[in-house]
């Protein structure tokens, strides 16, 4: 399956003209269109794909934002800034998401009394990043009214009777 992302590059060419976009190639900036739309796509949203054939996500059906139905004739205008968005920090970060090699957050040795425990850093594993909302929150201000949750299968729904 090929994935396509909502917007083009021509597309993105319009809406960032900013140096931390324009000194990318068009391979890089390729790849980090590629991959925002593959994070994004890992969200939990409302509604309901409009074909169950579709690769992507989006567009969707069965929900309001603001009171007007998602179409299936269109991707919201916040789906395609926030792919626009994490493009641009993703070129710029490319390791951003990637987890960490065990050195960054992790002790390398805890010490309670006279109990002490020494970690071989060389056997950590990679850290995994849970998803996108933990690397960059400011994605929520753009997703946050289509999305239910994060990436996984933790999430739990919560309405008020």
């Amino acid at each position: 399956m090929v994935i396509k992302p909502h917007q083009t590059l021509v597309g993105f060419f319009l809406y960032a003209t900013t140096s931390t976009w324009t000194n990318k190639t068009d391979d890089q900036k390729n790849r980090a269109l590629i991959s925002a739309t593959r994070e994004i796509d890992n969200l939990v949203f409302y509604g309901d794909r409009c074909d169950e054939d579709q690769a992507l996500k989006f567009p969707r059906t069965n929900y309001q934002v603001d009171r007007v139905e998602l179409s299936c004739s269109t991707i919201p205008l916040n789906i395609k800034y926030a792919q626009y968005e994490l493009a641009r920090a993703l070129a710029n970060d490319t390791d951003a998401i990637t987890g960490n090699t065990g050195t960054a957050g992790v002790p390398s040795e805890v010490k309670i009394g006279d109990l002490e425990v020494k970690y071989n850093k060389s056997s950590q594993s990679t850290g995994t990043v849970n998803n996108i909302f933990d690397v960059y929150p400011w994605l929520q201000s753009f997703l946050g009214a289509y999305c239910s949750g994060g990436s996984g299968s933790y999430q739990v729904r919560v309405m008020r009777g």
